[in-house]
Order: C-alpha cells, then structure tokens, then sequence
C-alpha cells in the first residue's frame, strides 16, 4: 500500500500549476501517517475500472479525487459545478478521507483492506 504514495503525489503535482482553494493548512501527508486512505484511494481506482457505464466510472473518479484532495489538504469542489452527482461523489470522497486522517492521528493502524468484493475486512 505504501507504494502508491510517491505516483499519487508526482499526479498531483503535475496538475498543481491551476489554482486550488486550500480550507486546511498543507501538512506534507506520509504513508504511515494513513494506510486507510491510500487503501480507500486504490479501491476507488479499481471500482472505477470495472465500471459498467461512463457515469459510473465517472463518479468513482470523482470520489477517489476527493480521498487524494484530503490526504493533500486542499477542496477543489469548484471544478464540479454543474455536475451534481459527481459533486456529490467528490463531496463523499473529501469527507471521508478527513475522518481517515483524523482517526489515523488517533488510531494509526489500519486493519481494514478494500478489494473488488469487499469494502472492509
């Protein structure tokens, strides 16, 4: 799991020339720090490559983009006007991934893992 760290990071980094609104002050994120989320980020990846339709594919993007905006303190809702059901996604994807990191800072063991067939174990 801790190996998809670093490519997220350098995906980010490459779209980081637009301007983004930042509601929590940036904290350089770490692996250890929430395995959870990194875990949650790959399994939404995964959903959205077995999706059956665009828009399901669609909204599974949109959520993980919400899990990686977290984990990199910023909120890029604006980028979803318009688009109600992928604002919701993204919306779900954010908030999520806040309560992951702060339950991390309480409880840093993760035992959860998400696959095709289950969401928690």
């Amino acid at each position: 799991m801790t190996t998809m760290l670093p490519p997220l990071i350098n995906q980010e980094d490459a779209t980081s020339s637009r301007t983004r609104h930042s509601s929590v002050s940036p904290t350089p994120p770490t692996a250890h720090m929430n395995a959870c989320l990194i875990a949650r980020i790959g399994w939404c990846h995964r959903q959205a490559m077995n999706a059956l339709t665009a828009a399901e594919m669609e909204e599974w993007w949109a959520e993980k983009q919400g899990l990686i905006d977290a984990l990199l303190h910023r909120d890029s809702t604006y980028e979803f006007e318009g688009r109600p059901a992928l604002r919701q996604r993204y919306a779900i994807g954010l908030e999520d991934g806040g309560v992951l990191i702060r339950t991390a800072r309480v409880r840093p063991s993760c035992h959860h893992s998400y696959s095709m067939h289950c969401e928690q174990s």
